[in-house]
């Protein structure tokens, strides 16, 4: 009989983790608490050589991933460009990989308004109790259900989110809608602007239907990290209905008077590039910026993975990358019966390097969050900037010494 994996959450975690168990010999099911497809609102992701190998191991799809930025450019208020790195790399769109990876899943094993509220471990068995009343025994349980969830606390209890003190607006707009002079640089560059205690990138990512890749069928996905006090944080999220939502706000519920004000800032802070950017966005996003550290992974036979166990703030460019790496180190290590006592090992890898990514990425993102009046900033090299953000593991580790403060 073929041993069994219940994963709870159907993102990009848990079909990394489909795909590779499966491949494995594993009977796999996915549950999905949200009841309708899934959908990344257009988010960008920076994809890196392993990344594309995971995809390739979990889907047999060697196609390209993406588009290709040859360059990381940052810009002067004119527009003209000031600082330049070069760093190849290919970015696609969150709906984009996530296609890839869903379809390679059977329906039958994907199952979406599935809400997992409990979970106990009898003898040699896990069990996930769903709010419908069902239960659905298993020999592992992969709890992979982002930084929301709530099922974590069935392996750490002392795992929670923690706001960095700024938020990121974001948004996508189709190439065919922006200037020819403003695409002639948001089309060919990743670009970073760095106003006064503040970020904004942008490159372009796939778009939607046919020839997704081309020139004028892409789309350029843009965020801006802006500072936000608990309290200002508070009236972002305070809704058009006048509900008070607290680590995240529905986009029709983002009220057009702070959307107003971002605009108005764009014109005085951005090059026009960016600022038509940012105008001709329909419906910008507001997202808070949390992270999360975990110091346990697993529970007998219950695991974290992806953002459910470590969520590092965006500058790494990490969540999919070191979910894929998460679901396939975890599937190398059940290759044997006595694979419980192989995920000791596998726990303490993905525990070291989680914390990294994490200290990283709030090293990346220090000089964003709220100022009091006794604080001083110190506002990076662009140059450093450009070099540093969402780039390689492999080149992270190649220069690990000017992060030795990191771990501190």
């Amino acid at each position: 009989m073929k041993p069994t994996a219940t994963i709870i959450g159907g993102s990009m975690a848990g079909l990394f983790a489909a795909n590779a168990l499966t491949q494995k010999g594993w009977d796999v099911s996915i549950h999905e608490k949200v009841p309708v497809p899934l959908s990344g609102r257009g988010a960008g992701i920076a994809t890196y050589d392993d990344l594309a190998e995971f995809v390739f191991k979990a889907t047999n799809n060697n196609n390209v991933l993406g588009t290709t930025a040859r360059s990381r450019v940052s810009l002067d208020l004119d527009g003209n460009i000031n600082a330049s790195y070069d760093y190849p790399q290919i970015y696609t769109s969150w709906q984009y990989l996530f296609s890839v990876l869903r379809d390679n899943i059977d329906d039958r094993n994907y199952c979406m308004g599935d809400d997992c509220v409990d979970i106990k471990q009898v003898n040699d068995k896990a069990i996930a109790v769903f709010d419908c009343g069902k239960e659905k025994k298993s020999d592992l349980i992969i709890i992979a259900n982002g930084i929301k969830s709530e099922l974590r606390s069935y392996v750490d209890n002392t795992a929670n989110p923690r706001y960095a003190g700024y938020v990121g607006w974001r948004g996508v707009v189709n190439e065919n809608q922006l200037s020819a002079k403003s695409l002639e640089i948001l089309s060919n560059y990743f670009i970073v602007v760095l106003p006064y205690n503040q970020q904004i990138a942008s490159y372009p990512i796939a778009g939607e239907g046919k020839d997704p890749f081309k020139k004028g069928n892409r789309r350029i996905n843009w965020i801006w990290y802006k500072p936000a006090s608990d309290k200002d944080l508070k009236s972002l999220l305070l809704g058009k209905s006048g509900e008070q939502y607290n680590d995240g706000i529905p986009p029709n519920e983002i009220r057009m008077d702070i959307v107003q004000d971002l605009y108005e800032e764009a014109n005085s802070k951005l090059p026009p590039q960016l600022k038509e950017l940012v105008e001709k966005t329909n419906q910008p996003l507001i997202q808070p910026i949390f992270d999360l550290e975990s110091q346990r992974m697993r529970n007998n036979r219950v695991l974290t993975i992806g953002d459910a166990a470590f969520t590092a703030r965006p500058h790494v460019g990490m969540g999919v990358t070191k979910a894929a790496k998460d679901a396939f180190t975890l599937s190398e290590h059940l290759d044997h019966n006595n694979y419980l006592e192989n995920l000791n090992n596998w726990e303490n890898s993905r525990l070291s390097e989680g914390k990294f990514i994490v200290n990283r990425s709030r090293y990346l993102g220090k000089y964003l969050c709220s100022l009091t009046e006794n604080d001083s900033l110190q506002m990076p090299n662009v140059i450093d900037v450009l070099k540093d953000t969402a780039i390689s593991l492999n080149d992270i580790n190649s220069n690990i010494n000017n992060y030795g403060a990191l771990n501190g």
